[in-house]
């Protein structure tokens, strides 16, 4: 996983990622997942990716996320 970026870096590294999905032959992909808090929606975007393979990524993303973060948690000490 990345380190803390602010917003602004965090903005560029994600808009740095998606041109890349973007050039022609590309073999990248990326999956966004937008939500609005305040009318509970989320909104899925698959960039040069078949639409197929857009929940099994999700699923594979999250897992990965939750080991790294189970891994961090079990890592931590007390001072």
């Amino acid at each position: 996983m990345t380190a803390y970026l602010n917003e602004d870096q965090a903005y560029e590294k994600v808009k740095d990622a998606l041109d890349l999905c973007r050039e022609e032959n590309s073999q990248h992909s990326a999956v966004v997942v937008l939500v609005h808090n305040e009318k509970n929606t989320v909104r899925v975007y698959g960039l040069n990716m078949d639409e197929s393979d857009v929940p099994l990524l999700l699923m594979e993303a999250a897992a990965e996320v939750g080991e790294t973060v189970a891994e961090k948690l079990r890592n931590r000490t007390l001072n």
